[in-house]
């Protein structure tokens, strides 16, 4: 891993510990196990480099998401679309990106806050390629209701949202079986059986 990898990688786990204000570039190049001075080598600041963390999260995020939904493209849509949330909130609870995820979705740096909103919708507009495609899977089972697309992707959104704020309240047992009860009562909702 080159030094520049390295300093992103030291940034993402301080950024999820400690968030923005937490962290300082002192903090980072030692554990780098450089100088301070370095940093500006590879990053002109702070800033940048939080930046830099957030679009890494984010694509990281997107790119599960493709994953799962490809992964599972033979289930039926009930399968294939449990799944892709599920494994989504697995990235949030279970990893160090998703704790930098919940940071920076919920609370952005207040100087940073337009940018970080840029990178939320960037990757939105990227889920939303998989949204549609997954709406067009239950359009052609016939397992949706006549629904528009808009309608099934903010569900989804509001589903998946509100999953990652509960993964901040409840232990996992008490998470899974609100996780199970949340997508009955979505499943219910968008589809005709």
């Amino acid at each position: 891993m080159n030094t520049k990898d390295r300093i992103t990688a030291v940034a993402l786990r301080a950024f999820a510990t400690h968030g923005y204000e937490g962290t300082t570039l002192a903090q980072i190049a030692s554990e780098v196990g450089i100088q301070k001075p370095s940093l500006y080598n590879h990053y002109k600041n702070k800033d940048e480099l939080y930046l830099t963390v957030a679009h890494f999260i984010m694509n990281a995020l997107v790119e599960q998401i493709e994953t799962s939904s490809v992964r599972y493209k033979n289930e039926e849509l009930a399968t294939r679309l449990k799944l892709v949330l599920k494994e989504s909130c697995e990235f949030i609870i279970q990893k160090q990106e998703g704790v930098m995820y919940k940071r920076f979705m919920l609370f952005p740096p207040v100087e940073l806050k337009k940018e970080a909103r840029a990178i939320v919708q960037k990757g939105d507009a990227e889920i939303d390629r998989v949204l549609a495609e997954l709406y067009q899977h239950g359009q052609n089972e016939g397992s949706l209701k006549d629904i528009p697309l808009s309608m099934f992707s903010s569900a989804y959104y509001c589903l998946l949202d509100g999953l990652f704020t509960e993964s901040f309240i409840y232990e996992n047992h008490d998470f899974q079986r609100r996780f199970n009860d949340a997508w009955t009562v979505f499943w219910y909702g968008i589809s005709k059986n």
